[in-house]
């Protein structure tokens, strides 16, 4: 039986020799509820995105200042604020999940959550058809078919809050038809729920956001057949990957997670330390390919 940590493994080994770095065009950015922008971006190279899988995700550099504290540090180092560069010279960026693509097209669509505040939301009103944007990816997260072919009778179980909202919606969509799923989601205000697709054979249960792991927790025994994935905060999501392995028998090789914010930390705070993590991992020869490791470098 194919895991999903190693279907993930050999998709990045795959993809190794061909990472996508290219500046795409927007082509429009629209409401889909009240938290959330669905944004469409064209562009030539996407040529050589051939395989794409639900859950992929990519990191987006917008092509404008990320806040006037960014722009005092550029200047402050010698770099423009048009650059939209921090202290360290690094573009500000941002990680997202591709929602639609179709190879052969020169359009991917994703979707940003707003909240009226933050990096994200002044891109979203600085952004708009016409404008460049640079993007580099993409990152598996996710393998649907080893899971349909593996798990005939395992369940598939996906946990997220806010956060992770787009990327089961993706998952959930690309699933094969009458393949069952069951979905804990945390936090997301009702309005925000028609990003999940609904069909009859997908379970979704909506819980308060602090309460995911006590949901987990409670969640009927999954057993050795199952396959979980999950996406949220960092301290939930240990306590939940805990649950899984321990409470619910679930195989470490069949339980994908990924922290995808930390309270108390900034985004830039936890960008930078994953990259020295991953620096250090790569220099001592560890595969960062590998799931496993990834998960101990977001969640150490």
């Amino acid at each position: 039986m194919v895991s999903l940590h190693s279907a993930i493994r050999a998709v990045a080994t795959d993809r190794a020799d061909r990472l996508i770095r290219c500046q795409l065009e927007v082509v429009s950015i629209a409401e889909i509820s009240p938290s959330f922008r669905r944004v469409t971006l064209r562009g030539a190279g996407l040529a050589i995105y051939t395989d794409p899988l639900p859950a992929d995700a990519f990191r987006l550099f917008p092509p404008v200042p990320a806040s006037r504290a960014d722009a005092g540090a550029a200047a402050a180092t010698g770099v423009t604020a048009a650059t939209g560069a921090t202290r360290a010279g690094v573009p500000p960026s941002r990680a997202f999940t591709v929602r639609t693509f179709a190879p052969g097209s020169d359009r991917l669509a994703f979707d940003a959550f707003v909240h009226g505040a933050g990096l994200v939301d002044r891109w979203m009103r600085g952004l708009g058809p016409g404008d460049g944007v640079g993007i580099a990816g993409m990152r598996a997260e996710f393998v649907a078919e080893p899971v349909g072919a593996s798990s005939a009778g395992g369940p598939l179980l996906l946990v997220a809050d806010g956060s992770g909202l787009p990327a089961v919606a993706a998952i959930l969509a690309a699933l094969p038809a009458g393949r069952p799923a069951f979905a804990v989601l945390g936090g997301v205000a009702e309005a925000d729920r028609v990003l999940v697709p609904a069909r009859p054979e997908h379970q979704v249960h909506w819980v308060r956001g602090l309460a995911l792991p006590e949901a987990v927790r409670t969640f009927p025994r999954l057993g050795v057949a199952a396959v979980a994935w999950v996406a949220a905060e960092a301290s939930q999501v240990r306590i939940i990957r805990r649950h899984l392995l321990e409470l619910h028998g679930v195989p470490r090789a069949q339980v994908r997670v990924s922290a995808y914010w930390k309270a108390g930390s900034t985004m830039e705070d936890l960008d930078a330390l994953s990259t020295r993590r991953y620096a250090e991992a790569a220099a001592q020869g560890r595969d960062v390919r590998d799931p496993e490791i990834l998960e101990e470098i977001v969640l150490a």
